[in-house]
């Protein structure tokens, strides 16, 4: 249990300290380290929290939560800045409106967006998309995964324990995965088909007739890259 006003770990529902109501989950906190220059996610209550699992250095408290930039998202950011590629070679984070460059924050406000003229951005974008790239991108990605295996590992072995006791109730031939052709989907149908170790199961994709045409196409590719998957269309 977890008390948000006391930042505090405690066994009780109801905090000894404030008499507050006391949260499930222990937050996580994400945190700097300018040696290995990546991000690091910890429990808020980690003894080891502000030390880097890869160089033991000291980090640096960043926000409690933020997600990868992905080129043609720092492209567009250096194009609203004036800046184009000013970024092509640094680790890009953002969380809600500030994107963190190298762990330095640059705030967007909403006045900022006003101002901004959209013929001159798609301009910038058109002019550089040719000379964006995901070499710098993947090296963030590989040092990320490294620094947060620990992390990572957690999750994946949490999610595998829940989609075993989840579908222990059902024949195998009764799991079903629900297939969008999003990225939520197509990680949910890897964990599934992992946690069960069985490739062969059944995926149930939707067509709406609304879906973009990258959607229907990644659909084909997933199913002709995942052949033992059994890959039925609802129309």
């Amino acid at each position: 249990m977890w008390c948000k006003q006391c930042e505090r770990a405690t066994n009780n529902t109801i905090c000894e300290r404030c008499g507050g109501h006391t949260e499930t989950e222990t937050p996580l906190e994400v945190f700097w380290c300018s040696n290995c220059n990546v991000p690091i996610i910890k429990f808020a209550n980690a003894i080891d929290k502000t030390i880097c699992p890869i160089c033991k250095d000291d980090t640096t408290y960043l926000c409690a939560d933020l997600r990868p930039v992905f080129p043609e998202e720092r492209l567009l950011l250096e194009a609203m800045i004036d800046k184009p590629l000013e970024f092509i070679d640094k680790s890009v984070w953002a969380s809600n409106n500030r994107y963190y460059i190298d762990g330095k924050p640059i705030t967007i406000s909403t006045s900022f967006y006003r101002k901004l003229s959209i013929a001159h951005i798609r301009k910038l974008l058109e002019k550089y998309a040719s000379e964006n790239d995901y070499e710098q991108f993947n090296k963030n990605i590989a040092a990320f995964i490294k620094a947060n295996r620990s992390r990572l590992d957690y999750i994946r072995d949490e999610a595998f324990t829940f989609i075993q006791e989840t579908s222990a109730s059902y024949p195998h031939e009764n799991v079903v995965i629900s297939f969008s052709g999003g990225k939520d989907s197509t990680v949910t149908a890897d964990l599934t088909t992992r946690a069960l170790s069985n490739p062969s199961l059944v995926h149930i994709f939707g067509n709406t007739t609304l879906e973009f045409p990258q959607t229907m196409e990644y659909a084909q590719r997933f199913r002709q890259n995942n052949p033992k998957t059994i890959f039925k269309v609802a129309v």
